[in-house]
């Protein structure tokens, strides 16, 4: 069992750093994106940001600095199995808590028409 928490490196994301990016490049981002990017909240370039630039000036940005909707397709498969897993158990657990209450009613039902009867 793994006790000491100081056991685990923890590896800084790799930021956007305004002196990575042509020059060019940063005078037709949006200011608001240039402000993210010196703040330090942004670690890549939105794609819908990027999509706004001219194609010249896209071709400028390193690769590395893109963010992709899809930039590691095995953990989009592995959100896609739990989203799928998590719908399936959701339908189960409705269909399940149906089934109890339909056989509770038929036996309250069965009990009120036994009951009635009686009299």
């Amino acid at each position: 069992m793994l006790t000491d928490m100081n056991a685990f490196q923890y590896l800084p994301l790799a930021q956007v750093e305004l002196e990575d990016l042509p020059p060019e490049v940063v005078d037709e981002l949006p200011t608001d994106v240039v402000d993210q990017i010196k703040d330090g909240l942004l670690d890549k370039i939105p794609e819908d940001v990027v999509s706004e630039l001219p194609q010249s000036i896209q071709d400028k940005i390193p690769e590395g600095l893109l963010e992709a909707a899809a930039s590691n397709p095995a953990f989009t498969r592995v959100l896609l199995v739990i989203g799928v897993l998590a719908v399936i158990g959701f339908v189960f657990g409705v269909v399940k808590s149906a089934v109890k209450w339909m056989l509770y009613s038929a036996i309250v039902g069965v009990a009120a028409w036994y009951f009635f009867f009686q009299v």
